[in-house]
Parts: C-alpha cells; structure tokens; sequence
C-alpha cells in the first residue's frame, strides 16, 4: 500500500508539472480574448494591477487610488488593464471583477470607455443557476450595457436609457452584474479624477 501510494504521488506530481504550464497559458489567453470582447476598439492593454503579471505584482488598488484603504466595494476588482489604441494612447481600462449573484463566484471583465461609456460587459465562469441567472451569459444580456453610463439599474420591464432588463427570474444575478459594472465605473471616475 505504501509502495502503491509513494507511485502515485509522484506520478500526480509529474502531471502536475506537465500541465501547469499549459493551464496558465489557457487562462491567460481566455483573459485576453475576455479584454478583447469587452473593449473591441482597444488594439492592446497595458496591465495597471494584476497580481500575476510580473510588471504589476507589486501594486495595488490602494498605491493606484493614492488611498491608504481601498473604498467599499473595489474588492470585487481583480485585474485592471489600461485600452490603448493604435498610437498607444490610453482610450479606457478592462477590468476583471469576481463578485456574487445568486451564488458567489461569478466572473466579469467590464470595459471602461474615457468618457465613462460602457464598451463590453463578458460574464466568464460563474456558478449561477442553469436555465436561470447563467443566462447572464446570453449576448441580449450582455450587450445591453454597450453604449450606456453609470449608475445603471436593474428592471423587469420596459428599461429606460439607464436600466437593464433582468432576466426573468434571475433578478438577484442581473443586479450583481449591474452592481459590478457600477462599481468598475466609479473605480475608473476615480482613477482619472472623473471621465475625460
């Protein structure tokens, strides 16, 4: 039994190394493609925090404000990445947001224009209810933020130029996202001392 377990242990740790590897590098593409999605007119991003990336491992949402606390709310924000154009110009930031819904553990990246206007909202991995608050992933969902500003709220009929439509059943997710990107809004106006 030993013999079988000590076999084992190294056999798992050997595929561990084998693949690690390769996941890391599927998750930081899916990101990308994530970014891309929420901001389609960025040509790329530049990385302002990020805890695995090697250029902002040090940084954090605190040193990026000039606070000493980050605001209540901001801690949903893992990632925030600066859209630049074609001349390198920065035109908005893509942030990735984990925050709860129905259930906890629902992953956004929400796009930022410089004038406060709503570019992309992508729902990545979530535990939300099939048939129910998962529908958050359906484009009519997600692109009924394009276009719009904060603060935006949730309705169940008829939304008006600042309201989105919650999915039927699922108002509790519809509001986590609108929640999110409200947030992710304020966090940009605050970061550049309101919307250029």
């Amino acid at each position: 039994l030993l013999v079988i377990t000590i076999v084992c242990a190294i056999a798992l740790g050997i595929v561990n190394y084998i693949t690690v590897g390769p996941i890391a590098q599927q998750a930081a593409a899916a990101a990308q493609e994530a970014r891309q999605s929420a901001f389609p007119d960025a040509v790329s991003f530049q990385a302002l925090y990020d805890p695995d990336a090697e250029e902002t491992k040090d940084v954090t949402l605190e040193s990026l404000l000039g606070t000493s606390e980050v605001p209540d709310g901001y801690g949903i924000i893992q990632t925030v990445y600066t859209a630049l154009d074609a001349d390198g110009n920065a035109i908005g930031i893509v942030a990735g947001v984990v925050t709860k819904g129905f259930n906890s553990g629902l992953n956004l990246t929400i796009g930022v224009a410089s004038d406060g206007t709503i570019t992309g909202v992508i729902v990545g991995d979530n535990t939300e209810t099939a048939g129910l608050g998962a529908r958050a992933k359906e484009d009519w969902f997600q692109e009924q933020y394009i276009g719009k500003q904060s603060p935006l709220k949730v309705t169940k009929a008829n939304p008006g130029e600042d309201e989105i439509q919650a999915i039927t059943g699922a108002t509790i997710t519809s509001k986590g996202v609108t929640n999110a990107v409200n947030t992710v809004s304020d966090f940009y106006a605050d970061l550049t001392g309101g919307a250029q």
